[in-house]
């Protein structure tokens, strides 16, 4: 066992995950929803719930099934399916942004209950959410874990990422044994972890930016994205159904 070599791939796993992970897609704006409602720790459950998406992905890839999503027609699928679901999210994203921002209804002025000190600044419009504690973290967590889960699984850009990035790398993984592919999902899922984990951190501290306009208008932004990602992938649809042009 290459010991320096283990760390090499670990490294070069990290790299090539971040790639992916600076990429806006559904699982990034889940996070910002999630993490500005439930606070920080919505971000590495999300990162969990994406790490279980992947691990059958790896093994897939190990056992040379990785020819299977190069299938044109697979692909074609992949993109429908991603296109529709991105629109579908995006409606809701826009739908979302007309509406007061889920926090912003904090004490009523003919509420007879005033709060006081610690619990006041909690309930405050700017203040960031009240992490849970105990069962309620784990609860979070759950939940956080499914959203990463099913908006991996749903996003085509994850999918098409798997069959055209990392394969070369995990085959050199693949050649130190289980070490090396170890050190391959280390790597790569510690680059989702740090940029999920940034992304919950600076949400989950910085709701007072998160209000009003700035908070319709990130929504509205977040929605165009993902309606440019919808486009790409229909238009990868249209062209992988026509097939090869040309003589």
């Amino acid at each position: 066992m290459d010991i320096l070599a283990i760390g090499a791939l670990g490294a070069a796993s990290f790299t090539l995950a971040l790639s992916g992970a600076l990429a806006p897609g559904p699982m990034f704006f889940a996070t910002i929803a999630g993490s500005r409602r439930r606070g920080f720790w919505f971000g590495p459950g999300a990162v969990l719930g994406h790490a279980l998406a992947e691990l059958p992905v790896v093994a897939l890839l190990l056992v040379g099934l990785s020819a299977v999503l190069e299938n044109d027609s697979v692909l074609a699928g992949i993109g429908a399916i991603g296109a529709a679901a991105l629109l579908w999210m995006a409606a809701g994203m826009i739908r979302q942004a007309f509406r007061p921002p889920p926090d912003s209804g904090a004490a009523s002025p003919t509420s007879p209950r005033r709060e006081t000190g610690t619990a006041a600044r909690q309930a405050s419009p700017g203040s960031a959410p009240q992490e849970p504690q105990g069962s309620g973290r784990r609860m979070l967590v759950v939940e956080a874990a499914g959203a990463g889960f099913v908006t991996s699984l749903l996003n085509p850009y994850w999918h098409l990422w798997w069959v055209t990035q990392p394969t070369l790398l995990l085959a050199s993984a693949a050649a130190q044994g289980w070490p090396g592919v170890g050190a391959f999902f280390a790597g790569h899922i510690s680059a989702d972890l740090l940029w999920y984990s940034l992304t919950s951190y600076g949400i989950s501290r910085g709701r007072s930016l998160l209000a009003g306009r700035v908070y319709q208008g990130l929504l509205i932004g977040c929605a165009a994205m993902l309606l440019v990602m919808a486009a790409l992938f229909a238009v990868l649809t249209i062209e992988k159904l026509a097939g090869p042009t040309g003589a």
